[in-house]
């Protein structure tokens, strides 16, 4: 599916419509899937109450769930641009065992409302510098960087841009259509898709992407901005090829996909647990592999939360007793984690665990 571009009615009539509210989670509307590929689907949203989405490309935004009953919530790279602000778009793969993409991809479609809450992230265009931009993704992870080209091509930036795109072979190419469409009209932008297996009817580059490949693709690589995302093995691959050849590290600007927030059948335990909230007094009884953010949605309790993933520590909770398993990527430092801090996004209780929240 390709979006329209420049002079689309989705740019006409911004001025028409009030602004998304950022502070708080707000109820979105889905108005269309689109089938990407076997495995991925775009979710399209729109808002009930006719506000236009105002996000920096590359962002994401945290989608909250019910499902069987249980809170769930996970970050979603938005693919859509800030430049069509009357929808917003996120594109799932579907995950072998995924408690949440499963369920997107079998029960979501039109005509259902699901909540929403951020933009969350400092990987885009807003932020950081993007000029002569390189895009590098592989797989799933290609959706923060296509907002970002969308929004340069829609505004008719005459940067030149080059797009490498990694993918296992070509019917996995996400956005495949656009992304050639896009390389036609645009004379200053490359795309250059590279699929992982060997495919008789695929003419373009095979393996994996190395240093190589990037200098015979990219011949002015040490003067681009380079925005990086994919899978963490895709992105010790990339890191691993530029720092070879000596690229220079703040001219590079990454975001990793898969974080701590596996599959409900990874995380589930046989050790039966709860969760007592001091100030309010209120005790949770938790589902196997429940995380301390989910149970205190569960009980309508907020705690502040970004990342989701245990990076950036917003969601920083006193822990009073108890034992918790913890996946944090860095968001705790030893200090707090020796003063009895936890984050509740990635913390599952072991036992009854008391929070001062």
């Amino acid at each position: 599916m390709m979006n329209a571009h420049v002079g689309t009615p989705g740019l006409l009539p911004m001025m028409r419509h009030r602004q998304w509210a950022q502070t708080t989670s707000q109820l979105v509307l889905c108005r269309r899937v689109i089938e990407e590929t076997p495995d991925v689907k775009t979710f399209v949203f729109t808002s009930p109450t006719d506000r236009m989405f105002c996000f920096s490309a590359g962002q994401y935004v945290l989608v909250h769930l019910k499902i069987e009953g249980a809170a769930v919530t996970r970050s979603y790279s938005v693919s859509s641009p800030p430049t069509r602000p009357l929808d917003l778009q996120i594109t799932v793969k579907r995950t072998p065992g995924g408690l949440v993409s499963n369920w997107l991809h079998d029960n979501l479609g039109a005509g259902d409302e699901v909540e929403i809450e951020g933009p969350l992230g400092s990987f885009n265009l807003d932020d950081l510098p993007y000029e002569t931009p390189l895009f590098l993704s592989g797989g799933s992870g290609i959706t923060p960087v296509m907002s970002m080209l969308r929004a340069l091509t829609d505004r008719a930036t005459d940067q030149d841009i080059s797009f490498i795109h990694s993918a296992r072979t070509p019917g996995d190419i996400i956005f495949r259509r656009e992304l050639d469409a896009l390389a036609s009209r645009f004379p200053n932008v490359r795309v250059t898709c590279v699929c992982s297996q060997e495919d008789r009817t695929w003419r373009g580059p095979t393996g994996r992407i190395d240093s190589q490949m990037l200098l015979t693709l990219v011949p002015n690589l040490h003067r681009r901005t380079v925005f990086a995302c994919g899978p963490e093995g895709y992105m010790k691959t990339a890191r691993a090829c530029l720092h070879a050849i000596g690229f220079p590290p703040a001219q590079y600007h990454e975001e990793s996909f898969g974080g701590s927030n596996g599959s409900r059948s990874e995380l589930a335990s046989a050790i039966s647990s709860s969760v007592r909230f001091a100030r309010s007094g209120v005790e949770h009884h938790c589902a196997p592999g429940e995380t301390l953010l989910e149970a205190a949605r569960n009980c309508g309790i907020y705690i502040p939360t970004a990342c989701q993933q245990g990076v950036c520590g917003t969601c920083r909770i006193a822990k009073l007793s108890g034992e918790v398993a913890m996946d944090d990527l860095g968001g705790l430092n030893a200090e707090d984690k020796s003063a009895g801090y936890v984050l509740a996004c990635c913390s599952r209780p072991q036992g009854t665990v008391l929070l001062d929240v």
